[in-house]
Formats: C-alpha cells, structure tokens, sequence
C-alpha cells in the first residue's frame, strides 16, 4: 500500500530525514517511535505531501509522487489517498460534531446531505458519541474532540491513515478512550495505518509492526515482541530502557 524510496528531507542545511526507505502492506498497522525530533513527524507529513520531499519517492496505492517533479493538481489527488488526523484535533469549532463529519463528504466526495448524515451517525456510534451529534467541538474534552477528528477522517473512507501523535495533547486520563477507537479501526476495518506515537503499551499490543527512528533515519524495524524483548540495536536498547517502564 505504502512505499517509501529514498526519501529525504532538508530545511536548508539542516537534514530532517535521511535516505528513508520502507514499505507498509494493505491493512497493517505501524507504529513510528523515537526520540522527540528525530523527524517521525515530519516523516508522516512527507506521506501525505504536506510536507514536500527534499528527495526520493512516494508510493501509495499505486500513485507516485517524486520530488520535485508535481503539479498541484497531482499533489492535490496524492493527498486524497490518505487521511490525517493531527495531535491538536482541527476541527471548526463553528460546526457541529454532526456537521465536522459530514462536510468533508458533501465536498470532496460530492455525497449528498441526508446520505452524508446517515453515514454520519453510523461512525458516531463506532467512536462511541452518538449523544454529541448536535454540539459543539468547544463543548467536548480533548478525548471527544480527538475521536471527533478520527470519525471524520474514517468519514472519507481513505485507504491509508495517518496518525501523528494523537493523544499528545490530551490529559493522561483521557488517552484511553482514543487508543480505544484507534484500537477498533485496526481491528475492524481493512486500513493501512501509520501512527507516530510515545504511547508504547499501545505501540506493543495495537501494532503489526515497530519502527523505530533516531537522527532521521530508520535504525531498527520488527514486529512488537521481538522489538521489546529482543532489540539488536544499541541505540533502540538505550531508548526502551528510558521510554518503556
């Protein structure tokens, strides 16, 4: 579903990623894990070309995307092939949750009113909000807002999901319910999932697979048991001794 060739990224003289290459299968499920500012983010920007690559290439579902080398029609239809969910919500906080989640559909998708709401009050019930429908995001906690975000983007039925430290900027009490619903879509639905995240116990039991990332490159990948209990790298060991307890 993903490929990743080569991929570099440079602010000036400042290299952010560093010669990135890896692929993700149809439907897995991949936690990104690191140091703060190692470039995991920036990564995932790069996926769905909010950020634009130094270097290298993108893949996904078939559609290539080559530094340097796109038009803004062609970087406008890359980005329709994934969905990103963002640590700090970006919901309109003019609209409702109702309204949050069907307005993506009536203009990207062309989906009419009354279908959208029906498709609306389905994900509303999977995110566990159905009672919230008619209220306003600034009406919600953190955790609310955040499943909100995530309805919205299952909301446009993208084949690829991107997380980018989700529950960072929620209070510790409230970052359950969000891995819960993060939990449910690995699950329940066939989409490919890339999530940046510091949360290792959801790392270890929601993941197909580990990477983990330092100075802006890929420094070891493994599947969740074998990265915890049997890291081969020096630099991963010395991370897991800090950042797991």
């Amino acid at each position: 579903m993903i490929r990743v060739e080569n991929l570099s990224k440079s602010y000036g003289k400042h290299s952010v990623l560093k010669d990135i290459s890896l692929e993700i299968g149809a439907g897995e499920t991949v936690a990104v894990i690191g140091p703060s500012g190692t470039g995991k983010s920036t990564l995932l920007r790069c996926l769905n070309l909010l950020e634009m690559p130094s270097e290298g290439r993108i893949t996904i579902d078939g559609m290539r995307a080559e530094a340097g080398r796109l038009t803004q029609k062609e970087i406008y239809e890359f980005r329709r092939k994934s969905t990103m969910i963002f640590q700090d919500f970006c919901l309109f906080q003019n609209k409702t949750v109702l309204e949050n989640i069907t307005l993506a559909m009536q203009v990207v998708q062309k989906t009419d009113k009354a279908q959208a709401e029906k498709e609306a009050e389905e994900i509303l019930e999977q995110i566990g909000l159905p009672e919230k429908r008619n209220q306003y995001p600034w009406t919600l906690s953190g955790g609310q807002q955040q499943r909100v975000a995530i309805g919205r983007a299952m909301a446009l039925k993208s084949k690829v999901m991107l997380f980018d430290e989700p529950t960072s900027a929620l209070d510790p009490c409230l970052v359950g319910e969000v891995l819960s619903v993060i939990k449910t879509i690995t699950q329940k639905h066939n989409t490919t999932i890339v999530i940046v995240t510091h949360e290792m116990r959801f790392a270890r039991d929601a993941a197909d697979r580990i990477i983990y990332m330092d100075e802006g490159r890929i420094v070891e990948e493994a599947v969740p048991e074998e990265f915890f209990t049997s890291p081969k790298e020096e630099r991963t060991k010395e991370f897991l001794q800090y950042y797991v307890k």
